[in-house]
């Protein structure tokens, strides 16, 4: 049987126009691309603070995938925010955050992508650091302004973690965050670090396949098959 695959979606108020002012629901289309690449079938999931209905979302997929987006409102984890904090939406943050806890009640696999694995280590009480100027040792630009699909710098894996496993010891990816993960939340182990030492991707060892990534895979995936075999395994364990 081929898994439906939940994307969670955001929101984008429109700034010009007649429609002035609307409020649309949107997820790029690299990520649906990527879910069928991989053999699966993606269904968009509109964020609302409707616990039973989010229920109904997990119930309904036998996968899911916390797609990228804006930043999170520190005041979820305990922190006033930080001159380069940028735009944020409470009603998307406590929607994916209630979705995020229903998805982790269960065993079904999960893939968090950029704002995914941010949020996602905030749901298990980590914290961010709000803009990577603020990280207490040097760093390295981590917001390309190339090309969506252009790999930037590396990432080292540890050997022992899924991502080993798919991608041997390190690749090369793609960047476009400011902010990042500072303070893993529970259960979470960084298995993926930048050489600067800015962590890039999580696992969570208690669950099946719970996988965060800081950089997009998804648009890798537009222009060489690097990242297929992670989608492709997402996909394999949502078969299960």
């Amino acid at each position: 049987m081929t898994p439906l695959i939940g994307i969670s979606t955001n929101f984008q108020t429109v700034d010009q126009g007649k429609f002035l002012g609307m409020e649309r629901i949107y997820v790029n289309k690299d990520y649906t691309d990527a879910v069928v690449k991989a053999g699966g079938i993606p269904l968009l999931l509109p964020p609302l603070e409707n616990r039973e209905i989010l229920r109904s979302y997990v119930n309904l997929c036998q996968g899911f995938l916390l797609s990228g987006g804006g930043d999170i409102n520190p005041i979820l984890y305990g922190e006033l925010p930080h001159p380069k904090l940028e735009e944020f939406h409470g009603a998307l943050d406590r929607s994916q955050w209630m979705l995020t806890e229903e998805i982790l009640q269960t065993d079904k696999p999960l893939l968090a992508i950029c704002r995914g694995v941010q949020l996602l280590n905030v749901v298990c009480g980590g914290t961010l650091w709000q803009d990577i100027s603020a990280v207490d040792h040097p760093v390295m630009l981590h917001s390309q302004n190339g090309p969506r699909a252009e790999v930037f710098h590396p990432v080292h894996l540890k050997p022992d973690s899924i991502l080993g496993h798919l991608f041997g010891e390190q690749i090369e990816v793609n960047s476009f965050h400011h902010q990042c993960l500072h303070r893993l939340g529970k259960q979470l182990t960084a298995t993926a670090t930048a050489p600067d030492g800015i962590i890039e991707a999580v696992e969570m060892s208690d669950h099946r396949f719970v996988i965060g990534i800081q950089w997009h895979p998804e648009m890798l995936l537009t222009q060489s098959t690097s990242m297929l075999p992670l989608f492709q395994q997402f996909i394999c364990q949502c078969s299960r």
